[in-house]
């Protein structure tokens, strides 16, 4: 008598690739790179990565594509679910990650507003142990360039007019996600930032989450901008320099997104309607903070008003 009873079959894992030992730039270790020339950078507080490594027996990591004070950011291969990943893997000394928080509480609400869409989401979140303690580990889904880096590649550095509308309609829309949410976006920075129609720019990596052009990314639409950066680090590796047991990668510069802006890095934002004290950047901030009022939503009016 045959058994009515189905059974699926667990997903076929891919195999890690294997990536060069050999034929990349090495570059001096007493010359200081990537997060290394961060301010109050600590080579303790990050997680040594190791591109070919592979992380939870499911993640392995292909390419470095960012750090900044709190984080790096890699591409990654799920092998499990075949698809590309990012994880940000944030260090060990963060005692208490608002962004995690953020996103929690963000995961918890039932809407179907139109711009969740543009808010980025965390796909898992786990702990993973290191040589000097542990660390945060956002997994995400890839995103492209920013929306500073689309406006470089327009003459004089100017977006078009369309360009700007459909931006600020996207970042509009997910703010008002954000705010219907209880969450505040803010910021703070510790250089100042530039316009989306010309101006003065500061280094994105030495940024913190402040809402502004270059925490705005373009949504990727193909995955072969993705599998083009596994493939140059295949076969072009990065450059990188070597500490004891660290290494230190030059990060891939990865152009590429047709589709809508997203608004990242919520490390900074703040959940409830109210609140008081610094926030923003100083040459930017909104007059109730210079004033040292209550301040609310209307803050991130101010810094979509300075893009």
């Amino acid at each position: 008598m045959a058994s009515s009873r189905t059974f699926s079959r667990p997903a076929m894992l891919l195999h890690p690739r294997e990536f060069p030992s050999s034929g990349f730039e090495m570059i001096d270790p007493s010359q200081r790179i990537e997060e290394e020339r961060l301010p109050f950078y600590t080579r303790d507080d990050y997680y040594p990565m190791r591109i070919g490594e592979v992380i939870q027996d499911r993640y392995q990591v292909v390419a470095k594509l960012g750090y900044g004070t709190s984080s790096t950011v890699w591409l990654s291969r799920d092998l499990r679910e075949q698809k590309y990943l990012v994880l940000k893997v944030h260090i060990n000394t963060l005692k208490h990650n608002q962004e995690l928080k953020v996103y929690r509480h963000l995961a918890g609400i039932n809407t179907e507003h139109p711009g969740r869409e543009y808010v980025r989401r965390v796909e898992d979140s786990f702990k993973l142990k290191g040589p000097n303690g542990e660390h945060d580990v956002f997994v995400m889904m890839p995103l492209g360039m920013s929306l500073r880096t689309l406006q470089e590649m327009q003459k004089d550095d100017v977006l078009q007019q369309n360009l700007v509308v459909r931006a600020l309609d996207q970042v509009l829309l997910g703010l008002n996600f954000l705010h219907e949410a209880d969450v505040i976006h803010t910021g703070k920075c510790l250089f100042p930032t530039g316009s989306i129609t010309g101006g003065r720019t500061c280094p994105s990596n030495h940024r913190k989450q402040d809402l502004h052009s270059d925490n705005l990314l373009v949504a990727i639409t193909d995955d072969s901008v993705l599998s083009m950066v596994e493939e140059n680090e295949i076969h072009k590796p990065s450059a990188r320099k070597q500490i004891g047991d660290v290494i230190i990668y030059v990060s891939q510069y990865m152009l590429g997104g047709a589709g809508p802006l997203t608004i990242c890095d919520l490390g900074q934002a703040r959940i409830g309607k109210e609140h008081h004290g610094k926030a923003m950047p100083l040459p930017y901030r909104a007059p109730e903070v210079i004033l040292n009022m209550t301040w609310g939503t209307a803050v991130d009016a101010w810094s979509v008003g300075l893009l």
